[in-house]
């Protein structure tokens, strides 16, 4: 697949009219079996991920956010499609991330993004051996 830069930057200039308050908004780039590519925007701190079958791989467009990875999940709720979300994480470690940064989180670790209140945070989203997806 081909995704030109007129449309990806269509696509930008929608999703920052659409973030408003909201904590996240995001556009699909392709849903195949086994993985999936999105365009993400973020416009306030994530919740804890912890994915037990899936990989994750960032590509940082615009802004900065402080990644914690790794540690121990406080509080953790099983999701379906193998996923756990918590409260915080514990004993992770913190990366700076901006512009230009390139991230891959194995599967079965722990991660948050970090946004700073009143800043957004562009980045691709691929998503390996991805569980089957249910409807938006």
């Amino acid at each position: 697949m081909l995704w030109k830069a007129e449309r990806i930057a269509q696509t930008i200039e929608r999703l920052d009219r659409e973030l408003g308050d909201r904590s996240m908004v995001y556009e699909t780039f392709v849903n195949a079996e086994g993985h999936s590519v999105y365009l993400v925007l973020r416009g306030k701190t994530g919740t804890v991920e912890f994915h037990e079958t899936e990989a994750d791989l960032y590509v940082v467009r615009r802004g900065h956010a402080t990644l914690i990875l790794g540690g121990e999940l406080v509080e953790p709720k099983r999701l379906r499609r193998k996923q756990q979300t918590a409260s915080s994480i514990q004993g992770g470690i913190e990366k700076e991330l901006g512009p230009g940064d390139v991230v891959h989180i194995p599967e079965g670790v722990p991660h948050q993004l970090r946004i700073a209140e009143g800043q957004s945070f562009l980045y691709d989203l691929t998503k390996f051996d991805e569980e089957p997806l249910e409807p938006r």
